[in-house]
């Protein structure tokens, strides 16, 4: 019982860090660029609902943590409504108020009447935030800890597998695959598991000898790296190899950092595009649901390292940051969805804006902010769905 209080504080805390860490980062982003342009703002949230702390700057601005921590905000000067981007008259009206709220000439500090290039900065201002913070975090990691990387070798092929019938034999070093390096055990196992179904030109060395082979990956379920169960591409196969720990300067570590961020968003690109092409069931995606189980299984695991607890608090604070890197992008990628409540759709609309010369009616925009809501909704509930089926299979003792 001690036990299962001690994991279940372990695993709020690591998802409150995590989960806390992005969205700070990413209302930063609006914040900071927005109080560049001098642009006011009034409240500074992280979560929803009711505020349960909260601090009044000099600057005017409140910056609270609200009782829901499930995202965030940044409530800038004459924020109201649902249009992100008021039409003619609907700024009209913001103007007149704000005069007799708050004094002649406090407009000018408002957002809504920036010119459309900072508007559309700030807007893109959080999910870029998300992006730099995943890149500092993968580049700090590299360079404080290093990369531990095991060689990708062939060890056991399951007879009659794909592999087998590929020609795969023990020993096997994997070179290539497709044309791009793929020399280490975790970009093996990616791209095999984001390839069920798709031939795949693999290129190995066998003993001093060059060979070229085509594989094709099954698609079957299995479990990932924390227990949970998955689908996914399959060979056959057990990869493993000499395990190598490589170091890396400050440049090194910077340009690792911005590859890494590059590689996820490749990848997560890459498995949306199967999802439309009926090559996927989008079941690896997940929402909050899946981010509480994954930091506070990984959080569990790290305070089960060897050492002692200075040790152990390390590793846990090394994994949290390396899931809160991997988390960070794709947090980025999805507010850049054109869905009207997401940053995405703020600069959809600020691109009908920059066309049309005008901005799109306020009746529009609530028609888009409703249709966005329903969206999200919809897909909240799927991916709750996802995360449910996948935090119960943490649970299971067999497979």
């Amino acid at each position: 019982m001690l036990q299962f209080l001690i994991n279940a504080v372990i695993t709020v805390l690591s998802f409150g860090f995590v989960l806390g860490l992005l969205v700070f980062i990413h209302e930063l982003g609006h914040y900071a660029v927005g109080r560049f342009f001098g642009v006011a703002v009034e409240r500074f949230s992280v979560g929803f609902g009711k505020p349960v702390l909260r601090y009044k700057a000099k600057s005017g601005t409140e910056w609270v943590v609200s009782r829901i921590p499930l995202g965030g905000y940044v409530k800038f000067l004459g924020d109201a409504g649902v249009a992100s981007n008021p039409d003619t008259d609907e700024l009209a009206k913001i103007k007149a108020e704000m005069d007799s709220k708050h004094g002649k000439d406090v407009w000018k500090s408002c957002l809504h009447f920036k010119p459309l290039y900072q508007r559309a900065l700030v807007a893109f201002a959080g999910p870029m935030a998300n992006f730099i913070l995943a890149a500092v975090l993968f580049a700090g990691l590299a360079w404080g800890f290093g990369i531990y990387k095991s060689t990708a070798e062939i060890q056991t092929v399951t007879p009659g597998g794909p592999a087998a019938q590929a020609g795969f034999v023990v020993g096997d070093k994997i070179l290539t695959i497709d044309g791009k390096q793929a020399r280490n055990v975790n970009m093996v196992i990616q791209i095999i598991t984001l390839n069920s179904g798709e031939r795949l030109g693999v290129e190995v060395l066998r003993g001093t000898q060059k060979v070229d082979l085509v594989v094709t990956p099954e698609r079957r379920e299995k479990k990932d790296g924390i227990g949970g169960r998955m689908t996914g591409g399959v060979i056959d196969v057990r990869i493993g190899g000499t395990v190598v720990h490589q170091t890396y300067n400050l440049p090194e570590a910077a340009k690792y950092g911005v590859d890494s961020v590059g590689n996820t968003l490749s990848s997560t690109l890459y498995y949306i595009g199967r999802i439309f092409r009926g090559k996927e069931n989008g079941k690896a995606l997940g929402g909050p649901v899946k981010i509480l189980a994954f930091s506070g299984k990984i959080g569990v695991m790290s305070t089960q390292v060897e050492g002692g607890v200075g040790a152990k608090a390390l590793a846990l604070f090394a994994n949290l940051l390396s899931l809160a890197a991997m988390l960070s992008v794709g947090l980025g990628f999805a507010n850049l969805m054109p869905i009207p409540v997401l940053d995405g759709g703020h600069l959809m609309y600020y691109g009908y804006e920059a066309v049309m010369r005008r901005p799109l009616s306020a009746r529009a925009q609530e028609i888009g902010f409703r249709v966005g809501f329903a969206v999200l909704i919809t897909l909240f509930v799927v991916l709750t769905f996802n995360d449910i089926g996948y935090v119960s299979s943490l649970f299971e003792k067999t497979g």
